[in-house]
């Protein structure tokens, strides 16, 4: 019954993790307009909480030390609740960039420490519990995509701030739910060394988040306007932005759990690369079944790509504490690539008048992440080369001989 109440747990916070960031670009061309933006300005509102997120990363281990995972988590949730709410009364460029401060910060520090949770509670079970983590985020960014449209009826400042809401449920959940545990073993734990710098696997891993996260990002941010560019409607757009959160979302979740027991880690960053080099490929035409199979078909690959991103630091870790410092460096390291990269786009779409620049650009990302796992061992831990904990006595056993060999 407790891991049921973890599963929810996992479910309801994680469904937080993108709504101040998702509900921003299907209202991108009200915002441009009601505040006389350019695109490298409006790409901030979307990039400035993903950098924070990776920079405020940094403050995982602090936070945990400080207050304890529980509290650390639940005050971050209502930070997330104030920031995104504020939105709703204050609506000027500088204060909606103050809020997506704010906002990054507390998903900087949530995500982590809700991998911490996810290793304590589901040692045997990453995979699942990475799957519910994915399909929640996912479920979250398809009701902003969806939704924030029609609520920009009142104002594009009243659909941002209303989100706000879920954080607030979400808190009193988590405090109700974990006020009934009977122990926290977050303060007490053997890794006391901070982020594993010196990993190459962890850099590895690193380079795949960020890059991953920069093509979400960036077809999150400019999907839509890409699709008016080619002659749809604004609100036609908008439903296939959400079309392609709503397919990520899907395979954000079959993906992991079908790791668990087949094929490995390496395979299917291959099988859902080639999905978004095809994708990607559809969208440079302007053939309508073409343009909305390649939306389909890059939101397979960057489905699972997510949850690989976030499974493997915890395949490299082997306690809660150790898996949100490993987590923690990702994310950090990571979403700063990730943020700049949605930046980097609107000042290439400024400059050149197409939306088409952020597909070449996607393409690029993509290769970069097939070369990286195409060559060397690729972004595993030493020992985990294969998803989740299907064989934990072989596993500990590569363990101790890389040990073995590292000595010598």
């Amino acid at each position: 019954m407790k891991n049921k109440k973890m599963i929810f747990v996992v479910f309801i916070v994680a469904l937080n993790l993108r709504l101040g960031i998702s509900s921003i670009p299907p209202l991108i061309g009200l915002i441009k307009q009601d505040l006389q933006l350019n695109n490298f300005q409006v790409s901030l509102l979307t990039s400035i909480p993903v950098i924070c997120m990776g920079v405020m990363a940094f403050g995982v281990k602090r936070m945990q030390q400080q207050f304890g995972r529980d509290r650390s988590i639940l005050l971050c949730l209502f930070l997330l609740a104030i920031g995104t709410a504020s939105r709703s009364l204050l609506s000027n460029y500088l204060s909606v960039v103050l809020s997506a401060i704010v906002i990054g910060f507390s998903i900087a520090i949530i995500g982590p420490l809700l991998s911490s949770l996810i290793k304590e509670f589901f040692p045997q079970q990453t995979g699942l519990l990475i799957g519910v983590y994915s399909i929640s985020m996912g479920i979250g960014s398809a009701t902003a995509s969806k939704f924030s449209l029609l609520l920009a009826e009142h104002s594009w400042s009243f659909a941002l701030g209303s989100w706000g809401v879920f954080a607030i449920v979400a808190g009193g959940v988590w405090y109700f739910v974990m006020r009934q545990k009977t122990a926290n073993v977050t303060t007490a734990s053997p890794v006391t060394n901070g982020f594993p710098l010196r990993k190459i696997q962890a850099w590895k891993m690193v380079l795949f988040f960020g890059l991953q996260s920069g093509m979400f990002y960036g077809v999150s941010t400019w999907l839509v306007e890409l699709l008016v560019q080619k002659g749809f409607s604004r609100v036609d757009a908008s439903q296939y932005l959400t079309l392609f959160v709503i397919v990520q979302m899907i395979f954000s979740f079959i993906i992991p759990v079908l790791m668990d027991h087949w094929g490995s880690t390496r395979s299917w960053i291959m099988i859902c690369g080639a999905m978004i080099l095809l994708g990607v490929g559809c969208l440079l035409t302007s053939y309508f079944f073409l343009l909305i199979g390649g939306i389909v078909l890059i939101g397979f690959g960057l489905g699972g790509y997510f949850p690989i991103a976030m499974l493997l630091p915890l395949q490299a870790s082997d306690d809660p504490m150790e898996a949100s410092l490993w987590t923690g460096m990702v994310q950090s390291f990571g979403y700063i690539v990730g943020g700049v990269i949605p930046i980097l786009l609107g000042v290439m779409v400024d400059i050149f008048q197409t939306f088409n620049v952020f597909l070449y650009v996607m393409i690029i990302l993509c290769g970069g992440i097939l070369l990286l796992t195409i060559q060397g061992r690729g972004y595993e831990n030493d020992e985990k080369s294969e998803s989740g904990e299907r064989n934990d006595s072989t596993v500990r056993k590569l363990h101790s001989t890389k040990r073995a060999d590292d000595r010598r």
